[in-house]
């Protein structure tokens, strides 16, 4: 079956965190602020320009709770400056403490506009 666009494994959270995101090649600070977060990955506000690939240090506070992760940057913005990062490693507190901080917020609301589906467009203009 054909999708028109990708769809998202995760929930992204609107929820907004304080957080220390280190370059681990070479090892220097990159940002300061996860602009949104799901269970899977988060969306990072970028001191520096990184690419694809590149591998993170990622620690946040979530409630009373202290996260760390070591994540994978997957995509960046045309700006460059945000990269949508997927978690890789993270131990079991750590993974559970973000499910139960995630527990009741609200998701992100979508800034894109959903993509067109064309077949039932076409289907409609030839049903009219």
């Amino acid at each position: 079956m054909l999708q028109p666009y990708r769809r998202r494994k995760a929930i992204r959270r609107g929820i907004s965190v304080r957080c220390q995101a280190i370059l681990l090649e070479p090892f220097r600070h990159v940002g300061t602020r996860l602009v949104d977060l799901s269970h899977q990955g988060a969306l990072l506000d970028c001191d520096v320009a990184l690419v694809e690939g590149d591998e993170l240090v990622l620690s946040f506070e979530l409630g009373a709770q202290v996260i760390d992760a070591i994540a994978e940057v997957r995509n960046v913005t045309w700006d460059l400056r945000r990269a949508g990062l997927s978690f890789t490693e993270m131990d079991w507190d750590s993974r559970v403490a973000l499910f139960v901080g995630l527990a009741g917020v609200p998701p992100k609301v979508p800034v894109i506009r959903p993509a067109i589906d064309y077949a039932s467009t076409i289907r409609r203009i030839a049903l009219a």
